[in-house]
């Protein structure tokens, strides 16, 4: 088997990794985030939006890891011999 092979791989298991990390993220952090956000809102000392933080765990879990994933394919090849 090729490196791209093994490249491939490595990218979707980070890539499940990912789902299963955003999944953690939106069903245990973002309630407490958004709800936090909310009762701040009532005293005008709310900082940023928490959409912002499920955006930036989206693109990290969807997009960054895979690409890591991929380019650690190799490390794959020689852990599996």
């Amino acid at each position: 088997m090729t490196a791209h092979f093994y490249g491939l791989i490595g990218a979707l298991f980070f890539l499940v990794a990912g789902l299963f990390e955003y999944a953690l993220f939106q069903s245990l952090v973002y309630p407490a985030l958004r709800r936090r956000h909310e009762t701040a809102k009532l005293t005008a000392s709310q900082g940023p939006d928490p959409s912002r933080y499920i955006w930036l765990v989206q693109f990290q879990s969807l997009v960054i890891l895979p690409i890591i994933g991929f380019m650690l394919g190799d490390r794959i090849k020689t852990l599996l011999g």
